[in-house]
């Protein structure tokens, strides 16, 4: 559409131009001395006057043409404008989303981490919690019991980061889904803007 008006305003410039040009003065008027010359001379000169008046309107059309090709060249450099603060702003969140997905990787690594620790520490305490009742000797029996305290307290320590690591893994996704929100909106921003 814009090469097409474009287009428009090189041929306008161009009849114009040709009609300014074919009704200017010459340089070395002839000056003729008999009468038929004057009337041939005034009768050009009225062809002239009526070429100047076309080229007038031609020029108001001309002039009023230029002024929208400005218009649109001005709403053209706007528009990329905006869309090139869009696409670093696209960037960035991209960035963003990038570096939240690396980090919600790494959390739901330690939440399979402690998870396995947790079943670890789970099935050690089943073992030894079947071998105290098995145990006759004090020594033993004692020990076996300070295992089982050992082994409670290093699963309660496990558990509370467990819970505490999955809180940050949903506050994390939550996180991430906003900023993907964000993204589409800034594509969606843009495409409207290429349309």
């Amino acid at each position: 559409m814009r090469d097409a008006t474009v287009s428009g305003v090189r041929f306008s410039c161009f009849v114009v131009l040709a009609a300014v040009a074919a009704c200017s003065v010459p340089d070395h008027p002839v000056v003729s001395g008999s009468t038929d010359d004057r009337e041939t001379d005034l009768a050009i000169s009225r062809d002239r006057d009526s070429t100047l008046d076309a080229a007038d309107g031609s020029l108001a059309a001309l002039t009023a043409e230029v002024r929208r090709l400005r218009v649109a060249v001005e709403e053209l450099a706007r528009s990329q404008r905006e869309t090139q603060a869009l696409a670093v702003q696209v960037s960035a969140q991209q960035s963003r989303i990038a570096q939240g997905a690396e980090r919600l990787d790494a959390l739901r690594r330690e939440v399979d981490s402690a998870t396995t620790r947790s079943q670890e520490l789970e099935a050690r305490l089943a073992g030894l919690s079947d071998a105290l009742p098995r145990a006759t000797e004090r020594e033993k029996r004692a020990e076996l019991e300070d295992a089982i305290q050992a082994t409670k307290a290093e699963q309660s320590r496990i558990d509370l980061e467990l819970r505490q690591t999955r809180s940050r893994e949903d506050e994390l996704s939550r996180a991430l889904q906003l900023e993907e929100a964000r993204w589409n909106e800034l594509i969606s921003h843009i495409e409207h803007l290429t349309q």
